[in-house]
Formats: structure tokens, C-alpha cells, sequence
């Protein structure tokens, strides 16, 4: 049973995984459709249509990666982030709701999560446009076809458009992120939901 929340008013993506058969051909091994969750506790009908959507693409287990690793690295149960998983790396998509109809916290004083993974990103702009927002203050708009490589920087995301904006990202453990004047460790934070 799923702990997280099931937003069926977002499209489904088709995802393709492929594999080996017992002599060592290669097959599909899966043909099927993800949907959207969201894995924060506060979610109810009546704001389900506001909230970020996530789509676990695939969550390896251990690196180097087993390419034959287990059926549960397909599950959406594998999106939690352990702060003890250090092996993992997850490929995911992002759909973002416009803040014009976002629910979470106070727009006005609070429109993003701020928030620092122990983790390289990549990631592609695959519908709509987003801003990524620096703690320096620096905020930059992505658009559809663009790409980022998050460093383990404290960041956050606001759609200030009218439509989701949806984006793909994999994440990559990392060492922790070290300020170069002082080699201060720089520690990943919680994310609702998410992180323990």
C-alpha cells in the first residue's frame, strides 16, 4: 500500500524498461504507465490540484549500478529519500503547479521550499518554464528544452507561470558540499516528505 498520495488528475507517462531474457537477448521487460504522487501528509481533495506531482522513473539500489537489479526499484514506494541510502540515484519527473493555484504555506511570504540535497542533479525542462531561486537571492528562468546541473546548492523552484511546468532529474549522491573558505560542511536538508 502506498503511503503517498495519488494525484490522477496529472497525466501518466509511459515508461519502457528493458532487460535480458534467460539467454541473454534483449526484451522488454516493462511496458506500463506511472502516475503521479505526492508524498506529503497534508494532501486532501480539496488541494490535490495545487501540489507538485512525482513520477519515480527508476531507483537503483547500490553503485555500481546492477542493471538486472530488483522489480521494486520500479516502485513509487522508492521515492523517500533515506538519508542513509547513500548508493541511490534516482530518476524522476516533476510536474509543478503554477503558484496562482498552489496551496502551500503563504504564498506571499513563503512561495518555494528552499532546500539542499547531498546530491548532483541533472535535470531537463520537458513542458512550461520554471525559476530556480539561488539563498543568494539570484533566481533564473528555465524553459521547456533547457537544462540544469545542480550542485548541491540550496535551492528552490516556483512555476510563475499559468500551466505545470514539468521537468525529468536525476539525482546523484554526492560527498557533502564544503564551503572552500573555511571547508564547512554545507548539510542537506528536509524536504516534506521526502527526507527523513
Amino acid at each position: 500500500m502506498s503511503s503517498f498520495y495519488p494525484l490522477p488528475h496529472l497525466p501518466s507517462t509511459r515508461r519502457f524498461v528493458t532487460g535480458h531474457s534467460a539467454d541473454g537477448k534483449a526484451i522488454f521487460t516493462h511496458d506500463d504507465y506511472i502516475t503521479a504522487v505526492n508524498p506529503r501528509a497534508d494532501i486532501s481533495p480539496e488541494n490535490e490540484h495545487s501540489v507538485p506531482g512525482l513520477y519515480l522513473v527508476h531507483r537503483t539500489t547500490k553503485y555500481p549500478v546492477d542493471p538486472q537489479g530488483p522489480e521494486y526499484e520500479l516502485s513509487n514506494e522508492n521515492l523517500a529519500r533515506s538519508k542513509n541510502a547513500r548508493g541511490d540515484i534516482i530518476c524522476e519527473i516533476v510536474d509543478v503547479p503554477p503558484l496562482s493555484i498552489s496551496s502551500d504555506v503563504n504564498v506571499e511570504e513563503n512561495p518555494v521550499i528552499m532546500h539542499r540535497n547531498q546530491s548532483l542533479d541533472y535535470g531537463v525542462i520537458l513542458k512550461g518554464s520554471i525559476t530556480l531561486i539561488l539563498d543568494d537571492g539570484v533566481e533564473k528562468t528555465l524553459s521547456e528544452g533547457d537544462v540544469f546541473v545542480q550542485r548541491g546548492t540550496m535551492h528552490g523552484w516556483k512555476n510563475t507561470g499559468s500551466d505545470h511546468c514539468r521537468f525529468m532529474t536525476v539525482i546523484i549522491p554526492s560527498a557533502p558540499v564544503k564551503t572552500s573558505e573555511s571547508g564547512s560542511v554545507l548539510q542537506a536538508t528536509k524536504f516534506p516528505g521526502l527526507t527523513d
